[in-house]
C-alpha cells in the first residue's frame, strides 16, 4: 500500500514518521517546501522514532499513485486539498481525514460520493522541537474508522463508529479558542483559574447542547468531560493535582488555534466552538459563550499582534460566573 499524506505539518509528518516506519508501506509526504527542504538532509525525528524513507514533494500530482490518501491540512485549507484531490487522485482512492472536528468529514463526503472517505482523530498536541524534530504531548494513539485499508496502519487505534470520540475530542479542542485569546502557553493558562472557568463555561454548554440534539461521546483523555468541569472551576491546587500533572504538557507549548492566532493566520475555531453553536442552532439550544468565543477569535484572526484578554476580561466578554 502507498499512503499520500496531503499536508505536511506537524500531524502530517508524524503520522508519516509512524507509518513509513511501523509497516514497511510507502508514504509520501506533500507539503510546502520550507517544511520539506530540512527533511531531504535529514530524517525526521518523531520523539524516539526514526521516520524511514519517504517520498518529499510540493507537487499534488503524486496524489495519483495514492491507494490512500491522508488529509492532514487545516480547516481553511480543505477546499485547496479538495480541489487537488479532484484534480490528480484516482477516482477509486480512500480519503482519511485527519483534521479536528466534524465537519471536514462533511466536506469531504458531500464533494466525493463515490469515495470512501475515513474519519480519523489525532487526540495529542504535536510540535516542532527543531527543524526535522517533532515531539507530542498528552496520551492516546491516532484513531480511525475500521475499513480495509487502515487495518495495516502503525500505532492506531481501529473503531467500527469513530463520531462519538470525534465529539469528545472536540470537548477538549474547545480549549483552543480560550488558549489562543489568552495568548499564554497552554500550561500557564491552565494554571489560572478564571481561563478555567471560561474553558469549563465552553464545556457545559456543548454538553447540554449534545444532550439537546440526542448526540453520544465517548470519553477522550485521562478525565471525564464531566467530572473535568468541577476540577477545571475549583481551586488551583485541587486542579494541579487532579488534571495539571496528568497532561504531560510541554511547558511552550499552544494549541494549534492558538499558534494561527499568534501568527495572523486563520483559525479553526469555527469547525470547534463554531460546530458546536451550529448543533444548538438546529435542536434549539442557546450556545451564547461558544459563540462569545467564535466572535472574539474571529475579531483577532490576520491581526499582527491580536489582542491578549486576561482571565477576568474574558470572563466578562462571555458573561459567566
Amino acid at each position: 500500500m502507498h499512503i499520500a499524506i496531503l499536508g505536511a505539518g506537524a500531524i502530517g509528518c508524524y503520522v508519516g514518521a509512524q507509518w513509513s516506519a511501523g509497516q514497511g508501506a510507502g508514504v509520501t509526504l506533500i507539503g510546502r517546501e520550507r517544511v520539506l527542504a530540512p527533511l531531504r538532509k535529514g530524517a525526521l525525528q518523531a520523539d524516539a522514532l526514526t521516520a524511514g524513507p519517504m517520498t518529499l514533494t510540493s507537487d499534488p500530482a503524486a496524489l495519483a499513485g495514492a491507494d490512500l490518501i491522508a488529509v492532514a491540512v487545516k480547516a481553511h485549507a480543505l477546499d485547496g486539498a479538495m480541489a487537488d484531490i479532484a484534480r490528480h487522485a484516482r477516482p477509486e482512492t480512500p480519503i482519511l481525514s485527519l483534521l479536528n472536528g466534524l465537519a471536514p468529514v462533511r466536506a469531504l463526503r458531500t464533494r466525493f460520493p463515490e469515495r470512501a472517505v475515513i474519519p480519523g482523530m489525532v487526540p495529542f498536541n504535536i510540535v516542532w522541537t527543531g527543524p526535522t524534530r517533532l515531539h507530542r504531548s498528552g496520551p492516546g494513539e491516532v484513531a480511525v474508522m475500521r475499513h480495509p485499508l487502515t487495518a495495516s496502519l502503525a500505532q492506531v487505534e481501529l473503531h467500527d463508529d469513530l463520531a462519538p470520540i470525534q465529539y469528545g475530542k472536540l470537548l477538549l479542542n474547545l480549549v483552543g479558542a480560550v488558549n489562543g485569546l489568552s495568548g499564554l502557553p497552554l500550561h500557564a493558562m491552565l494554571t489560572q483559574r478564571g481561563y478555567r472557568h471560561v474553558y469549563a463555561a465552553a464545556v457545559a454548554e456543548a454538553l447540554a447542547a449534545y444532550r439537546a440534539a440526542g448526540i453520544r461521546f465517548a470519553k477522550v483523555g485521562p478525565t471525564s468531560p464531566r467530572l473535568a468541569i468541577p476540577i477545571l472551576r475549583g481551586p488551583d491546587w485541587l486542579f494541579n493535582i487532579a488534571a495539571l500533572r496528568r497532561q504531560n504538557l510541554d511547558p511552550e507549548s499552544m494549541t494549534s488555534l492558538a499558534t494561527d492566532l499568534a501568527a495572523g493566520k486563520p483559525t479553526e475555531v469555527d469547525i470547534l466552538n463554531g460546530e458546536i453553536v451550529r448543533i444548538g442552532a438546529e435542536c434549539g439550544h442557546p450556545t451564547p459563550v461558544n459563540a462569545a468565543l467564535v466572535r472574539l477569535v474571529k475579531a483577532e484572526e490576520g491581526e499582527a499582534v491580536p489582542r491578549r484578554y486576561s482571565a477576568e476580561e474574558l470572563l466578562a466578554q462571555i458573561r459567566t460566573k
